[in-house]
């Protein structure tokens, strides 16, 4: 379902101008700084309000988005200055329509990077869930720096339903027109701020290929990798190299978990070294 239809719209164009925009609380600006005649205001199943929406001069319908944060008092007394009906969906239904949204501005405007599907890759990524995490996996699923969807590719063939995010947006769009990637379930952000997108614990994280990791931006991954960790009870890292999946163990032992780390002859390239942590 699109945003428009919860909202019993035709159109309604949000004004986060991405998705990782939507924990600003300085977006609702754009709403704020024009007068509104006719609102809307969606609420998720705990009545908590996630999206407002005005008509704007020339009666075209904008939104902002409070699904990731609180709505500024600016905010709320715009809308107590008018009349607004409300509106309701569950929250993860809400969560699936916002991250198609953005994917599809996205594929709109960025032009696709290169595709570095191996077909081989797939059936070493299956017997490494196998393997490990098992392939009978519920609750929430995260797919770490997806790139083109490789691995969530993999886990939804393996009966996994992952949210994949990536802070390289012409991999993304790669992975959705080829179909690895589906649009609802992924998400443009700095895998650092993972934890201010999702709002229940993973059960498990994958991160397939880890890296390059240097010296210059080794710092970055050890956020990225503490991020993860974070945000999962359980974390699958592969990368290409022992002294990356050196670094990668040590960075999940910072974090208070323990893991193990071992070479794969599945994949001599892309996944040869796997730190898992149970």
């Amino acid at each position: 379902m699109k945003i428009a239809q919860m909202l019993e719209l035709e159109t309604i164009s949000l004004v986060e101008p991405t998705f990782s925009d939507l924990i600003y609380q300085e977006m609702d600006d754009f709403m704020t700084n024009s007068p509104g005649k006719d609102g809307k205001i969606l609420v998720n199943e705990d009545e908590n309000p996630v999206l407002f929406a005005k008509t704007d001069s020339g009666g075209a319908w904008n939104g902002c988005v409070t699904m990731f944060r609180e709505p500024s008092l600016a905010l709320i007394d715009l809308f107590e200055q008018f009349e607004w009906e409300m509106y309701q969906e569950e929250n993860e239904t809400i969560l699936d329509a916002l991250r198609e949204y953005y994917s599809t501005l996205l594929c709109d405007s960025v032009l696709p990077g290169p595709d570095d599907l191996n077909p081989a890759r797939v059936q070493s990524i299956k017997t490494l869930l196998r393997n490990t995490v098992g392939i009978d996996q519920h609750g929430l699923c995260l797919d770490c720096c997806c790139g083109t969807g490789v691995g969530s590719m993999v886990m939804e063939s393996c009966g996994m339903h992952p949210i994949a995010y990536d802070n390289d947006e012409s991999l993304l769009v790669r992975g959705m027109k080829a179909g690895r990637l589906k649009p609802e379930r992924t998400m443009w952000i700095d895998g650092r701020m993972i934890n201010r997108f999702i709002q229940k614990q993973a059960s498990l994280i994958c991160g397939f290929m880890i890296g390059e990791i240097h010296s210059f931006n080794a710092h970055i991954w050890q956020e990225i990798i503490g991020a993860a960790c974070m945000a999962s009870d359980r974390v699958l890292f592969t990368a290409g190299t022992e002294h990356e999946i050196n670094q990668i163990k040590d960075w999940v032992f910072g974090t208070g978990k323990k893991a193990e780390i071992f070479e794969s002859d599945a994949d001599p390239i892309y996944d040869r070294w796997i730190c898992y942590s149970e």
